[in-house]
């Protein structure tokens, strides 16, 4: 054999080994961009998902104090509105003070009663 069969024997060796190199390292590339691929997504959901928990929270954060002031205007609205239906009683009826809020009492157990079923 000449020492030019013996380099061109080489040369197809090696070309052939760096091709075997070349096809693992793009094999190996892939599996990585895979699994990159999936641990971005996963990141990615459980980020969103983050978000909107803590949308929600900032959601309720606002809503629920809202919520507690309507309904304590609107308690108080209906407290004011009874009022004026007991005073006005009162004063046709010409009762007592200690008269119409003994009938006051009485007219709002019977509507907790009617609200919220008789307690034994």
């Amino acid at each position: 054999m000449s020492i030019q069969e013996i380099e061109k024997r080489i040369i197809k060796e090696a070309e052939a080994e760096a091709s075997k190199i070349k096809k693992d390292a793009q094999e190996k590339i892939q599996q990585l961009e895979k699994v990159h691929a999936q641990k971005k997504e996963e990141i990615r959901a459980g980020l969103t998902r983050e978000a909107q928990h803590k949308a929600e929270e900032v959601k309720k954060s606002y809503l629920v104090p809202a919520r507690l002031k309507a309904r304590k205007a609107l308690l108080e609205e209906k407290q004011k509105i009874l009022g004026k239906i007991y005073n006005e009683i009162k004063r046709e009826k010409k009762l007592s003070a200690a008269e119409i809020g003994k009938i006051r009492e009485e007219s709002e157990i019977k509507a907790a009663h009617i609200l919220f079923g008789a307690q034994k």
